[in-house]
């Protein structure tokens, strides 16, 4: 089981949902949390960071390799491109905001069962599909890699 964690990027304009991989990395595994604004003013190092449609996640690496060390989690080569795209630390959704945006979207959707049940099957079997699609042509990582 995951939690998710709500964490405030950088400047504390803006808040991303991440979740840690069966709870494996403490919720300090990020150093910093850089919103589409903030990351303005950041030098990207590859070492420590991955970018995301705008957002920049900084990892804690020295914490994440002592914690995997420590777990005897050695089959993965720990870059910030690993801990992403395997769940470790990564967004709690497609997106920083996919729970909330996606709850606001389930929403809409269900107030449609209580008026006509047939269109609300149809918009609910293609919704999911409509917005992976959405959000691939919008760039973001996960919904390109077919993750979830």
């Amino acid at each position: 089981m995951c939690t998710n964690l709500v964490i405030s990027c950088s400047c504390g304009k803006d808040k991303a949902n991440v979740m840690n991989k069966n709870n494996i990395l403490p919720p300090h595994a990020i150093r910093k949390l850089y919103c589409p604004e903030c990351s303005k003013s950041v030098e990207f190092d590859a070492s420590t960071m991955i970018q995301d449609n705008g957002w920049i996640i900084e990892y804690n690496l020295p914490l994440i390799e002592a914690t995997f060390t420590r777990l005897n989690v050695s089959e993965i080569e720990i870059t910030p491109e690993t801990i992403f795209d395997n769940g470790y630390c990564s967004w709690n959704g497609l997106t920083p905001k996919e729970l909330d945006e996606g709850r606001k979207q389930r929403a809409e959707i269900v107030k449609l069962a209580k008026v006509d049940m047939k269109a609300y099957l149809e918009k609910l079997k293609n919704w999911g599909n409509q917005r992976m699609e959405e959000l691939k042509k919008q760039g973001w990582r996960k919904a390109q890699r077919g993750a979830y």
